[in-house]
């Protein structure tokens, strides 16, 4: 009996024991895993304080890029890129911005070899060249440039290195780094960028070749829109209509068709010259030279700061024509010096050419304004032959004498009731390196243009017919032989007149203003009147990114309107303000377009830039 005693206490002992051990390795694993857990948690809480440190930075150092309002900015100024000693001023975050975080401290410095670590250590930005590698406090970074002419990046680095305490109060330290990216870019990259709320619904079926952007909104209706590229916006994307256009009142929207894979997306601002248009621009200050990106084609007012003086395309012209209210003109070379037929050498060639391609007081009724328009027009052929070499069948007046090919007219008596215009007419050749045409008064486009089409000796087109279909957006609708130019045409609305336009017959009903096929290859800058504006009816609509050329005529079935370019949207109209819908204005042309690759490597005469902030890849070091 003794024995089967001692047997079973010596089983219940093993048990003992061996349930002992299991607790043990039992509370050493629950340990492992709570040390781990801890551990887990203090990591994603300081990547989470580390992702929020440089976004506090991106602010700041975006806020530094950025040129302030009412500073007089001089030559390349809005382009210049700063070195890391420009942002040593970044403010440190402090601890309110982390009130879960006891104890938060920061420094732009390390962390101390001994002694407790920083929070928050070694908080900076730095430039950095296109592979990472930091440059000197005062050396800004080089560009990075893609396959596009006039795009470029410029590169930081923001450090962030983050401890918070973890298990038993052991620190654990995230080194976060970021990059941030200054992109530099041509509008004439998209086939559509809109500064403002973008519209697209169009009724036949309608395909848009290159990128698009809207800095605001994007609205579409219509199945009958196809995208073929990459589309952006920076607030949301819609499939409907927007606030205040009651025209569709009644439709069920239908989404676009769409890129496999490639579905409209969210992306950064891209403003003009990198400014802010909340910061930059007001009405009600004392400045006359900053009340919207409308001042890029508007004159500038001596005697107060004008910010963006070095955009403006009047500053940028090789000759400013200046008509007024009494049909004087005033003629004005690059150094906004004025030029007379006592002038002598080039000045006096320069005023010859344009008195001689000028008319002056012409009319013609604009049934979307409801008005009769007075017209001051550019015999465009004129200026073409004047910068074209005698042995290329120019008269070669102006060659050699620095003409950079940037024309600013305006008449100057023009506003919202007193309808002037400017009409551009046999531009069907254009010299080489291409023209830019700008003005603060409407554009009217008359016949081809850049198309290589011949001006007969009475001033008119041939009827020629443009080679290639302009779907494909590279060497097409130009006559055979011609090379196509890359030109611009900025105004504060631009209006198509066909081949076939006659100004007898503006006053006349929409059915006597029949158009022939036309075609316009050209970037173009130019308003719009959006949506709302007026209260109800087919006229609430502000027309959409298909309607961005205004239209006059009938041109029905068959009537095609061929457009190779890039159509830029930066403000609203201020002249040109009759609604989308009016009766008796026009009935739409069959639309074959395409954005302009031409423009990749050869923009327009002219310098406009839109620049984007960008967060760009992030990783632990």
């Amino acid at each position: 009996m003794k024995k089967n005693q001692g047997s079973s206490i010596l089983m219940v002992l093993m048990v003992i024991a061996t349930l002992s051990a299991c607790v043990i390795a039992s509370l050493n694993y629950t340990a492992v895993v709570s040390r781990n857990v801890m551990r887990s948690n203090s990591l994603r809480a300081a990547v989470e304080v580390g992702d929020g440190v440089i976004d506090y930075a991106f602010a700041h150092w975006r806020e530094i890029c950025r040129q302030q309002a009412n500073v007089q900015l001089t030559t390349e100024s809005f382009n210049v890129q700063y070195p890391t000693a420009n942002f040593t001023g970044i403010p440190l975050p402090a601890q309110g911005l982390f009130p879960g975080v006891t104890n938060f401290t920061a420094s732009t410095g390390p962390n101390p070899l001994s002694g407790s670590a920083y929070t928050l250590a070694n908080y900076k930005v730095v430039a950095v060249d296109p592979q990472l590698g930091a440059l000197g406090s005062t050396v800004s970074p080089p560009p990075s440039r893609g396959q596009n002419l006039g795009s470029a990046s410029f590169f930081y680095l923001a450090t962030a290195d983050i401890t918070l305490p973890s298990y038993a109060g052991a620190p654990i330290t995230v080194k976060m780094r970021r990059v941030f990216e200054k992109k530099l870019e041509s509008p004439w990259n998209y086939a559509i960028f809109y500064a403002d709320r973008l519209e697209i619904h169009p009724g036949p079926a309608f395909s848009v070749t290159g990128w698009v952007h809207s800095n605001e909104r994007l609205y579409t209706g219509h199945s009958s829109l196809t995208f073929e590229s990459k589309v952006t916006y920076t607030d949301d994307w819609s499939v409907g209509f927007a606030p205040g256009d009651k025209s569709h009142t009644g439709e069920t929207p239908a989404a676009p068709g769409l890129p496999s894979n490639l579905p409209p997306a969210r992306d950064q601002a891209k403003q003009p010259f990198g400014l802010d248009s909340t910061r930059i621009f007001s009405t009600t200050d004392t400045s006359a030279n900053n009340d919207s990106y409308r001042e890029l084609l508007e004159r500038p007012v001596s005697g107060t700061t004008d910010p963006i003086a070095e955009a403006r395309y009047y500053n940028q012209a090789d000759v400013r024509v200046l008509i007024d209210a009494s049909n004087v003109v005033t003629i004005k070379n690059s150094a906004d010096v004025t030029v007379t037929s006592t002038s002598t050498g080039t000045n006096l060639k320069l005023y010859q050419v344009f008195t001689g391609a000028l008319t002056k007081n012409e009319t013609i009724k604009d049934n979307r304004e409801g008005a009769t328009m007075r017209l001051a027009s550019l015999n465009m052929d004129t200026i073409y032959k004047a910068l074209t070499a005698t042995t290329s069948g120019g008269t070669g007046e102006l060659v050699g004498a620095g003409f950079k090919g940037i024309i600013y007219i305006s008449d100057t008596s023009g506003s919202s009731t007193i309808k002037r215009g400017i009409r551009l007419k046999n531009g069907a050749k254009m010299p080489t390196g291409g023209l830019t045409v700008a003005s603060d008064n409407p554009i009217y486009i008359q016949g081809d243009y850049n198309t290589g089409r011949t001006v007969n000796s009475s001033g008119v087109v041939t009827a020629e017919t443009p080679s290639n279909a302009a779907n494909n957006g590279t060497g097409s609708a130009v006559v055979s032989g011609y090379t196509k130019q890359p030109c611009a045409v900025l105004g504060d609305a631009i209006m198509i007149l066909s081949n076939s336009w006659v100004d007898s017959a503006s006053t006349s009903d929409v059915s006597s203003r029949v158009a022939s096929p036309t075609t316009v290859n050209t970037a173009m800058v130019s308003g719009i009147v959006p949506s709302g504006t007026f209260s109800s009816g087919a006229n609430s609509y502000s027309g959409g990114a298909e309607n961005f050329t205004r239209f006059l005529e009938s041109w029905g079935s068959g009537k095609t309107f061929t457009y190779n370019g890039s159509m830029v949207e930066l403000f609203l109209s201020k002249q040109n303000v009759g609604p989308w819908g009016n009766a008796n204005v026009y009935n739409a042309p069959s639309r074959d377009w395409a954005f302009d690759n031409l423009f990749y490597t050869s923009p327009p005469p002219g310098t406009l830039t839109i620049v984007s902030y960008n967060k760009e890849r992030w990783f632990n070091q």
